[in-house]
């Protein structure tokens, strides 16, 4: 019977590459429960290697990465605002200009013109900074959503490996299942002759063996489908049946360190969590698009430098006058959008509106996620439940093996008795192996969610010091 064990208190620090320009990324969640070794992949090695590379190159992440990369350039564009701007223009031209009322006099403008302006916003009310802050939490919630978007792979790829795994063994049960009728089937040929068998009753087991093959050729095909689409997510090539694990061993499970992660989930009421992280965000970034809203109509301050350049040929009857025209210029200035029809009202009206559909979102992703860890835990007992039990029924089968096969030894039972005990041995595994599975998909969502998923030690941690 399977026993409870302790959870090993080493924890193994382990570090991805990321984005070489990316200092941080996502908030941690803080202190994580000690649950190393406890993961699909540390009882499947070889899924560790495909997470890793999921991580790197599967097609989600990397739309994720350009997601983060495309916000952090948006920081950039937003600071510009605050910084001074340089232009000016230059022009090669011959100009002519004459009177109709007094033909003996033109005035020709003939060769380089240019002209350089330096500007330099100097006080909006704020609104450059926070449109600075709200680019910055723009890359924040980049962040945020890349961490949640590793996390729910790595729970996906787990649960999808472990299902491959059960499919393997329930496909190995019924071609077994099928291999003995295959020699049921040849027997019953063999004795036709003698009478024991009839025409009918050798036309009923070949139609039975038609549809035993029918029903391992489709699961053939759906486990093939389902190895396509698990190294598709995985963002790998093709994984081979050989390549899948033929068991699941034996499980560790602490109900203490999972009763304690639960309630470090309800006393936190669940905003630990990188959904509810996100909708806390948007509530800074709609406070502060009402902030920049709120100033829209108020006169802005700037200052502006200008040199220019212009040369003038006078020409008359009598005389010829040749002037270049040099102008240097330094101002300070407002401009002021008094009347803008309701816009700025509008702007406002709309940023409260989206400030509090994001509060209602917090409250829901927080709500959920203490509901979802509660679920999740409850469920987690029931599977040790059925684990143990299926563990239980594999070890009696188990042992019915072995004493049907001293019986055949001692030519007390046939081999069709050693046969169907192994076939019933072999039911006994599929399922062994499907509550195995249950159990442990069951128990890496549970951790991931709470935030001790192993995957989330892998992307380096957030500054929680933001500049503001």
């Amino acid at each position: 019977m399977l026993s409870s064990v302790f959870i090993s208190q080493r924890r193994k620090a382990r570090a991805l590459p990321f984005l070489a320009w990316v200092c941080a990324v996502a908030a941690s969640y803080g202190q994580r429960p000690e649950t190393s070794g406890t993961f699909p992949e540390d009882y499947l090695p070889a899924l560790k290697p495909i997470l890793a590379t999921a991580l790197r190159q599967s097609p989600q992440m990397i739309a994720k990465q350009l997601e983060l990369e495309q916000s952090t350039l948006k920081v950039m564009g937003a600071n510009s605002l605050r910084l001074p701007s340089l232009g000016g223009n230059l022009t090669f031209a011959s100009n002519e200009t004459s009177i109709s009322s007094n033909n003996s006099t033109k005035t020709r403008d003939n060769g380089v013109f240019y002209n350089f302006a330096l500007n330099q916003s100097i006080y909006h009310w704020g609104a450059l900074k926070n449109e600075g802050d709200k680019a910055r939490i723009g890359v924040l919630i980049s962040q945020k959503s890349y961490a949640e978007a590793s996390r729910t792979l790595a729970v996906t790829l787990r649960r999808s490996y472990l299902e491959l795994i059960v499919k393997k063994s329930l496909l190995r049960q019924m071609r077994f299942a099928r291999e003995l009728n295959v020699a049921e089937l040849k027997l019953a040929k063999e004795k036709l002759e003698s009478g024991l068998f009839s025409p009918a009753d050798i036309a009923g087991r070949e139609l039975n063996m038609s549809d035993e093959t029918l029903r391992v050729r489709r699961a053939e095909v759906e486990l093939a489908a389902l190895r396509r689409s698990f190294a598709r997510l995985a963002g790998i090539g093709d994984l081979s049946e050989d390549a899948i694990p033929a068991e699941i061993p034996a499980l560790a499970y602490d109900a203490a360190v999972a009763s304690a992660m639960l309630a470090a989930v309800v006393r936190d009421q669940g905003r630990q969590t990188y959904q509810a992280q996100v909708s806390e965000l948007k509530v800074r970034e709609a406070d502060l698009d009402y902030r920049i809203a709120r100033v829209r109509l108020l006169p802005k301050f700037g200052a502006s430098a200008g040199y220019s350049l212009e040369n003038t040929t006078n020409a008359s009857a009598t005389t010829v006058s040749q002037q270049g025209v040099a102008r240097q210029t330094i101002a300070v200035g407002a401009q002021w959008n008094i009347f803008d029809g309701f816009a700025s009202r509008a702007a406002k009206r709309a940023a409260l509106v989206t400030k509090r559909g994001a509060e209602l979102e917090l409250k829901t992703a927080s709500e959920a996620a203490v509901d979802a860890a509660q679920a999740l835990m409850q469920q987690l007992e029931l599977d040790v439940q059925a684990m143990e039990m299926s563990a239980l029924r594999f070890g009696l089968a188990s042992e019915e093996l072995k004493k049907v096969g001293k019986e055949f030894k001692l030519g007390n039972v046939p081999q069709t008795a050693v046969d169907q005990t192994t076939s019933g041995l072999k039911v006994m595994e599929f399922q062994n192996a499907n509550a195995r599975a249950t159990f442990l998909a069951r128990w890496s969502e549970f951790a991931s969610l709470v935030g001790a998923d192993p995957v989330l030690t892998q992307l380096p941690a957030r500054h929680d010091s933001e500049k503001r």
